[in-house]
């Protein structure tokens, strides 16, 4: 059997709580950067239900969000949205009668020929999917 002595002992003890304390840390900072992560998932904003609707016979008209109270959306699709990300419409295919739901924010400042209601920039999207899909 290996004898040490009180200094060794004391070294000894001092490095093995220093390697306890790193895992430690190494575990927390883990576990925070994960919860970090998942919380940035554009789909947890999505709140809103709506139906597609192809306006396209209409002069200056495509697709517009329809919504549970009648309200039609006009969607302004841009290269980038507000916080420079790529908009969620430019990768999402549309088709008439669709469910999806939507968060969006109205933009006053652009302008349609449609005029089917106000012009929105669509900040989340997610398809609705029903049990018989």
């Amino acid at each position: 059997m290996l004898k040490l002595t009180a200094r060794q002992k004391r070294e000894f003890y001092s490095f093995s709580n220093l390697i306890l304390h790193l895992a430690i840390f190494i575990i927390l900072l883990i576990t925070l950067n994960s919860c970090t992560k998942a919380e940035e998932l554009p789909e947890a904003n999505c709140g809103t239900l709506a139906t597609v609707k192809d306006l396209t016979g209409l002069d200056g008209c495509g697709f517009v969000f329809e919504l549970e109270d009648g309200t039609r959306l006009e969607p302004y699709i841009p290269t980038q949205n507000t916080s420079g990300q790529p908009s969620p419409l430019q990768n999402f295919t549309l088709t008439d009668g669709q469910r999806v739901t939507i968060d969006y924010q109205v933009r006053n400042d652009v302008a349609s020929v449609c005029m089917a209601g106000p012009m929105v920039e669509i900040t989340c999207i997610t398809k609705v999917t029903t049990s018989g899909n």
